[in-house]
């Protein structure tokens, strides 16, 4: 039996529902709604890993009617909740239920739908049970606003029950605190259109915007540079070391993501541009100032960061394994051995998740040698969904810092990786093989490593 939200169920939603060469689309209001799909690409793997929905409502005179028009103040929630349910089935039949595609969809909830999860979640668990919608792969985005709701703890644990991954949309680095980010752990923070184009006009925007970029790493979250409309702005979201971007510049809107083709060369030149111009970006040391001296700040994190000499001391020993076995790896490379029989003392360690080689400007070179029993990834793993071997990494702290300071190992903070881990150390050493400069790099999972040390 379907299950009802407020009287609506599933087959009552459908019912408002009409298909036109495989394309969804329904009525609300004498208005047509539809779905355009905007990608979102990784800046790494230089690929479409997902794709924003939007909705697209048409009038019976055949003039554009804007989303906010329509989802204004709840005037009235019955109808609200309605048009949220409505369009939601619309992006996810579109989406799923045609040809087959890739990557995640995010969709948006109206706050206060989202905050009455008795029964949105409901609606929700046969939405994706009908479409057969696969675990991880519909990512709810929620406004930053909701954040410091005192009901949002409920609604975030009965969407994960379903499988389902959290996004925060619209989330600016002016926030006073982020201790709601650490305690909502989302899957992937959203910058908005604001934060780029005031990085764009304000050099000290600019500057601040890669230290917020990588406290959100270090709390375990991917972020988005929304927006993006230009090529000085996709510049700066590279510089800030955001994972994913999205916007006009990459192109415009697709009706079918079955269809979707790629970025093309867009991606490729942009990061040839970014090298050539070489930006004079502040270190990652300098940059990683007190907590105490920031606008962004949260007293949660700041105690995690916050360590004794003697916590710092053990962690420090049980660095040094990884950071012998890192050394033996360049060290065999070096002499000859093939990449994959170097690793096999690194892989062997607690935790360990993968090697790879990157070569001097940053691009990887090859397939990683993954461990024989990797840890399982607390997120996605958006180096499988990119399916790609040749990713860029050559804005990674621990691709700077090796070649920085050849032939010595070098530690990353915990952060959270593109592999899927959230707590994810990166151990890496810079060489030479076969005269030419390469990075060896290995991942680890530091939750794991610890959970089998102790």
């Amino acid at each position: 039996m379907n299950a009802p939200t407020y009287g609506y169920t599933l087959g009552f939603i459908q019912s408002m529902l009409a298909e036109k060469s495989g394309r969804a689309s329904g009525w609300f209001k004498e208005l047509e709604l539809g779905t355009v799909f905007q990608p979102i690409f990784s800046l790494p793997h230089k690929r479409a890993i997902g794709f924003d929905a939007s909705l697209r409502s048409v009038d019976p005179q055949g003039k554009s009617v804007p989303a906010e028009t329509l989802f204004g103040p709840v005037d009235n929630y019955s109808e609200t909740s309605l048009l949220d349910l409505l369009s939601t089935t619309i992006h996810v039949q579109n989406f799923f239920a045609g040809k087959p595609t890739h990557g995640l969809l995010f969709v948006n909830l109206h706050p206060e739908v989202f905050l009455d999860s008795d029964h949105t979640a409901a609606f929700l668990a046969e939405l994706v049970r009908h479409y057969r919608v696969p675990e991880r792969r519909l990512v709810i985005d929620i406004p930053g606003s909701v954040l410091k709701d005192e009901r949002l703890s409920a609604p975030l644990d009965r969407y994960r029950q379903l499988g389902c991954l959290i996004s925060v949309d619209d989330f600016g680095v002016d926030n006073s605190n982020l201790d709601t980010i650490w305690h909502t752990a989302p899957a992937v923070v959203k910058m908005g259109r604001s934060v780029i184009a005031g990085a764009t006009a304000d050099r000290r925007a600019r500057q601040a915007l890669p230290h917020a970029v990588s406290l959100l790493h270090e709390m375990g979250t991917l972020v988005v540079m929304e927006g993006v409309e230009t090529e000085t702005e996709a510049l700066i979201a590279i510089d800030a070391d955001a994972d994913f971007v999205t916007g006009f510049y990459f192109g415009a809107p697709h009706e079918d993501p079955g269809g979707f083709s790629g970025p093309g060369t867009v991606l490729d030149e942009l990061w040839s541009t970014y090298k050539r111009r070489a930006p004079g970006r502040t270190k990652e040391t300098s940059a990683r100032v007190s907590l105490e001296d920031e606008a962004l700040h949260s007293s949660e994190f700041r105690k995690k960061r916050s360590a004794s000499p003697a916590e710092i001391g053990h962690y420090r020993e049980e660095r040094r394994p990884f950071i012998a076995a890192i050394q033996r790896i360049a060290s065999r490379v070096k002499s000859g051995d093939t990449f994959d029989i170097a690793c096999s003392e690194f892989l062997t360690l607690p935790g360990s998740i993968c090697c790879y080689m990157l070569n001097a400007d940053g691009r990887q070179i090859g397939a990683e040698v993954p461990s024989r029993h990797p840890p399982a990834a607390q997120g996605v793993n958006f180096n499988a969904l990119a399916a790609t071997a040749d990713g860029d990494w050559s804005r990674r702290d621990f691709f700077g810092r090796a070649r920085n300071e050849p032939e010595v190992a070098q530690v990353t903070r915990r952060y959270c990786s593109l592999g899927g881990y959230t707590r994810c150390v990166t151990f890496s050493i810079a060489t030479i093989v076969q005269g030419k400069p390469v990075v060896v790099c290995g991942d680890v999972d530091w939750t794991a490593h610890a959970r089998v040390r102790h």
